[in-house]
């Protein structure tokens, strides 16, 4: 029996792929960043700095959280 190939969906999938680990990469790679610049400007006694590279990694962490979860949860209902 021939399964039927559906060419919609594996045209979304070549273009949905390369975008989410697109932007899985650039939220990991901003936490990353972002906490080793606070450190940094922790240790060079500049207070505000690292507090606002500290908010940038804070919210790159909630980012990446989400797209992952969001990511299982496509996964658990298809």
């Amino acid at each position: 029996m021939a399964g039927v190939i559906e060419w919609d969906k594996i045209a979304e999938l070549l273009w949905v792929a390369p975008l989410a680990a697109l932007i899985v990469s650039i939220a990991f790679s901003l936490i990353i960043m972002a906490s080793s610049r606070a450190t940094d400007a922790r240790r060079a006694g500049a207070g505000t700095v690292a507090m606002a590279y500290s908010v940038v990694t804070l919210l790159a962490t909630a980012g990446f959280i989400a797209v992952v979860v969001y990511g299982v949860a496509i996964i658990i209902k298809k």
